[in-house]
């Protein structure tokens, strides 16, 4: 009999301990939600203080334009500047994709610059077609005033000649 009692007492001791284990743990688990509350009760007013410093809006305003952008301090800042956020594509992408992309994107940059060097060399040839043709016309004003002026030197010998005789 002795040995049922303490059996039974072990049973007992063993269920109050278990019992405050599990009470033990809920209390340490409601520490620790409370410290987490504070936590991210501060880090919020960070936040906002720093929306406030970097922004023109009170505190209120903060942290309504906080709460729309999912409490993404950069994107509130960088809406307040009007700056838009690229989404990066690459995310979604799998390593294929992303490989055939990057091709993509050298073959695109070659053909770009190709095209580039072909106009900008039909833009020099016209330039030098257009400099030839200028050079052409004006050695003809030359030639045509060297004309005139041979005419009329020849002029001004024939009446030198006539004055003479």
């Amino acid at each position: 009999m002795n040995t049922d009692k303490e059996q039974k007492e072990q049973l007992e001791y063993s269920n109050d301990n278990s019992i405050s284990d599990v009470e033990k743990k809920k209390q340490e688990e409601q520490r620790r939600n409370e410290w987490l509350k504070e936590k991210m009760q501060l880090r919020r007013k960070q936040q906002i203080q720093f929306i406030i410093t970097q922004t023109n809006y009170d505190e209120i305003e903060a942290t309504q334009k906080l709460e729309e952008c999912n409490y993404d301090v950069m994107k509130v800042v960088n809406e307040y500047l009007g700056i838009s956020v690229k989404s990066n594509e690459n995310i979604k992408k799998s390593k294929n994709q992303k490989i055939f992309s990057v091709i993509r994107d050298i073959m695109d940059s070659g053909s770009r610059n190709f095209m580039n060097q072909q106009e900008k060399a039909k833009k020099i040839e016209e330039l030098k077609k257009y400099i030839e043709v200028k050079n052409k016309q004006n050695q003809q004003s030359e030639n045509n005033v060297k004309i005139q002026s041979s005419e009329n030197h020849d002029n001004d010998i024939k009446i030198l000649k006539t004055k003479i005789d």
